[in-house]
């Protein structure tokens, strides 16, 4: 089996989503070492920590990992058939998908809300800061629609074997 290329975009989402967390590290350290060998606290880290994990999390979890590498409860799910996880997924997947469609245009107005609010120490607009969560939520609702879309089809089991994590296990000889 040939591991399919990763496209442009993943790439980019994968150097953002690593150059992001690479940040977070870093300046934590700086913030620790400020704080604990200086005995010179810096609040400005803090919070660009804060910001930065949330936009780190959520971006990795939207644009860089794959199905089978989210934390899951899947103790009933990977005990079906495959007919029956298809299945699963379907409904699932439709309810997620209506859900958080749902409470899409709450979470963008309030989001767009926030532009009167900043942080306290890098005096950032709020919504910029939370901007990344209805990216987030755009982006699972497309690959949950594409995902869909797969599971309807003739070749439904290369999507079901996404979900599972059998398309990442090496071929068996």
């Amino acid at each position: 089996m040939v591991a399919a290329t990763p496209s442009r975009f993943r790439r980019l989402a994968v150097a953002v989503s690593t150059l992001s967390l690479a940040m977070v590290f870093v300046l934590f350290i700086y913030g620790v070492g400020m704080r604990y060998l200086f005995g010179r606290p810096i609040g400005w880290v803090d919070e660009a920590v804060t910001v930065l994990s949330v936009w780190s999390v959520l971006w990795t979890a939207a644009f860089v990992l794959r199905w089978h590498e989210h934390i899951s409860f899947d103790i009933v799910f990977i005990n079906l058939a495959p007919r029956r996880q298809r299945a699963m997924l379907l409904v699932v997947n439709t309810v997620f998908v209506a859900l958080m469609l749902a409470a899409l245009p709450g979470m963008v107005d309030y989001t767009l809300f926030l532009w009167r609010e900043k942080t306290d120490m890098l005096e950032m607009r709020l919504d910029f800061v939370y901007a990344i969560f209805p990216v987030f939520f755009i982006a699972i609702v497309l690959r949950q629609l594409a995902s869909i879309w797969r599971l309807l089809s003739p070749r439904w089991e290369q999507e079901l074997n996404q979900w599972t994590g059998a398309a990442a296990l090496p071929e068996q000889t």
